[in-house]
């Protein structure tokens, strides 16, 4: 940027100064025409040049005006109006395209003042080569002598636009602008504004009206009349303390900027207007974007004004009522539109970069959505297939497994992955995979091992009838024999599976034969109708739940326990062995078949028979029970706690018919 000093006679020497700066110091009278312009350069003055001289090599402020700019621009409409001018549609006939015409208000009392005001607009906005901001093409005056310059016609909505759409939640707006497409929009101003101030230029009047968003992605910051050069030394500032001026409008001579967008500086009228200021207003602008509800409200220029002294950092969150504020975002707003300049970010560049590290995680965030739901539909289609193939489906549904852990791997909380899961875990198959039938096997075997040793100590218990019988007068030793050592060998057998460890299903198996043939050969001694049958079912139970996957064992441990208590029974009704059972009426006599009772020893030999019924029991199947409810209960505290995971899903899981 050129930088001049100009030395005026027995004053002074300003400067530096911009050239448009320069040019509009000169042609409002400012630079009076005795000044000398002096033009620095590496070492020594290149040149100094007297004010007329200087001013007569300027393009006039006629130089493109009259009949010329009527040929060239035709008035199509009027796309508005401000505070300074309108704005008009124009068809440029030499390079045949639609341009903007902005022409200052004409035949005002402040018209010198106004257009002076107006070309430093069109010098400003046209030094500022940005992408998003409106280039300049031409300045000049038309026929009626009303100053104006043509600019790129821009397409698309005003920020005020969208988030009025949004607001009522107009569902084309809602479509096209995403919360991204904002954020990213916002990241594009604050690189503009950053631009500006790089080059000494402080827009002052940013507001959700200044910035338009285009039909194919564009970012515009509009309306650059009351910005601020750092340099301008001739620009007077008004008093903004008893002004008053309609909200949403800024109006020349008056306060500078819009009040809810300004900064606590800025409506104090303070002369150190900056950079911090237009942070102040980018804020404001966010606050806006993210909770759909200005920043300031009130129904005065007064109350907005009082507003925006008293209370900073904001935070979106706190007004928002129908979207989730990320505290990030809500971190960004807060910073910037702090009461203090200095706690502010230190640019509006640092402002966007805050911005763009947020939409990065968004971004990546995003991302990981992607990824989970491209491996959650995998899993879903898996488990899918797996249900159609039955049995031989295990293959896809450990990938899906695989599938499913990959989702919730890269996110977590992704709902869906987890309603699978949820499903999968609740409805479990009927049929277990090879591989956990062999590790359930694994479990039960090693638990049989204390099977033997409870069965073991059982036959043991029951040995002790051995010296009772023996002090009755055995009648049939052969058979007293047999009983013993039927006893002795099952107790022995199940001893070796203890000890050694072999009690898996065949050797247990074994087991079931001698078991039930003890049981049937207790009939000898009360008949087979007591103590008999306790002690098969008994026998029975504990074989059913210690070898409760074997199909051969739950259909031969019920026979052989009926044939425990019956088949005696139908010996001695055929007549083959000695009734058990004398009936007379209103008794029944039992007659035993080994031994002569006596009442000591007899009353002793059920006490025990019962006993151990008791306890075999509570150490056999009682035990295998409380595994059971254990087992119960921590698939309940499983379910329960996946339900904490997704309650929705188990919710609607729950509310399913049957």
């Amino acid at each position: 940027m050129d930088e001049w000093f100009v030395c005026v006679p027995g004053g002074k020497t300003i400067g530096p100064v911009s050239t448009s700066l320069l040019i509009l110091g000169i042609r409002s009278g400012k630079v009076p025409d005795d000044a000398l312009v002096c033009k620095p350069g590496e070492t020594t003055w290149r040149g100094v040049f007297e004010i007329p001289a200087f001013a007569a090599a300027l393009p006039g402020p006629n130089a493109f005006a009259g009949d010329a700019a009527d040929a060239r621009y035709v008035v199509k409409s009027t796309l508005g109006r401000g505070g300074m001018g309108e704005v008009r549609l124009c068809a440029d006939g030499w390079i045949g395209r639609d341009v903007a015409m902005k022409v200052a208000h004409h035949g005002r009392a402040a018209e010198a003042q106004l257009r002076a005001r107006f070309v430093r607009e069109a010098l400003v906005q046209g030094q500022l080569e940005h992408p998003s901001i409106v280039p300049v093409y031409d300045l000049g005056t038309r026929p009626d002598g009303a100053t104006f310059f043509t600019m790129k016609r821009v397409r698309g909505l005003t920020l005020a636009q969208i988030i009025h759409g949004l607001r009522r939640g107009d569902p084309a707006v809602v479509r096209a602008y995403s919360r991204r497409r904002l954020l990213t929009a916002m990241g594009s101003v604050c690189l503009a504004v950053s631009f500006a101030h790089s080059r000494g230029v402080v827009h002052r009047d940013l507001k959700p009206e200044n910035i338009m968003l285009g039909d194919f992605g564009e970012v515009y910051v509009l309306d650059w009349g009351v910005s601020r050069v750092l340099e301008d030394t001739w620009v007077e500032r008004q008093p903004t303390g008893q002004v008053v001026v309609p909200i949403g409008r800024t109006q020349a001579g008056a306060l500078v900027g819009t009040p809810g967008y300004a900064a606590p500086e800025q409506v104090q009228g303070d002369r150190r207007v900056g950079p911090p200021s237009d942070v102040y207003a980018l804020g404001a602008i966010l606050f806006e974007v993210l909770a759909l509800a200005p920043m300031h409200e009130a129904d005065t220029v007064d109350g907005l004004i009082a507003s925006t002294v008293k209370s900073g950092g904001a935070r979106p969150s706190v007004r928002a009522s129908t979207v989730d504020v990320p505290p990030e975002l809500d971190n960004i707003c807060a910073r910037a539109t702090a009461l203090s300049p200095a706690d502010r970010f230190a640019s509006a560049r640092e402002m966007q970069e805050a911005l763009e590290g947020y939409l990065d995680g968004e971004r990546d965030a995003e991302r990981r959505r992607e990824l989970a739901k491209q491996h959650g539909d995998e899993a879903s289609r898996a488990f899918e297939a797996a249900a159609r193939a039955g049995k031989s489906g295990e293959a896809e549904r450990a990938r899906g497994m695989r599938e499913l852990a990959a989702a919730l791997a890269i996110e977590p909380s992704n709902e869906g992955a987890l309603r699978t899961l949820m499903r999968i875990l609740l409805e479990a198959p009927a049929e277990l995979p090879p591989e956990a039938e062999a590790e359930l096997q694994a479990i039960e075997s090693s638990n049989r091992p204390r099977v033997a040793r409870d069965s073991m100590l059982a036959y043991l218990f029951l040995a002790l009838s051995a010296p009772v019988l023996l002090t009755m007068n055995v009648q049939r030793p052969l058979l007293f024999a047999a009983l013993v050592a039927t006893g002795v060998v099952t107790a022995a057998y199940m001893g070796w599976m203890w000890r050694t460890g072999n009690a898996d299903r065949p050797y247990m198996s074994r087991a079931v034969p001698l078991s039930f043939l003890l049981v049937g050969l207790t009939s000898a001694v009360f008949g087979p109708f007591v103590m008999v049958p306790g002690m098969a079912a008994l026998t029975v139970s504990t074989y059913l739940v210690n070898l409760r996957a074997n199909p051969a064992v739950r259909r031969a441990a019920p026979i052989l326990g009926l044939a425990a208590v019956f088949v005696p029974a139908a010996l001695q009704l055929a007549g083959i062995a000695p009734q058990s059972y004398v009936f007379e009426p209103g008794s029944i006599r039992i007659v035993s078949d080994l031994v002569e009772f006596r009442p000591v020893p007899a009353l002793v030999l059920l006490a025990l028979g019962s006993a151990l019924t008791i306890l075999a029991t509570v150490f056999s199947v009682g035990r295998a029970v409380d595994a059971l409810v254990a087992s119960e209960r921590r698939n309940f505290a499983q379910a329960w706690r996946l339900r904490q995971i997704l309650p929705r899903a188990a919710e609607e899981r729950s509310a399913l018919p049957g």
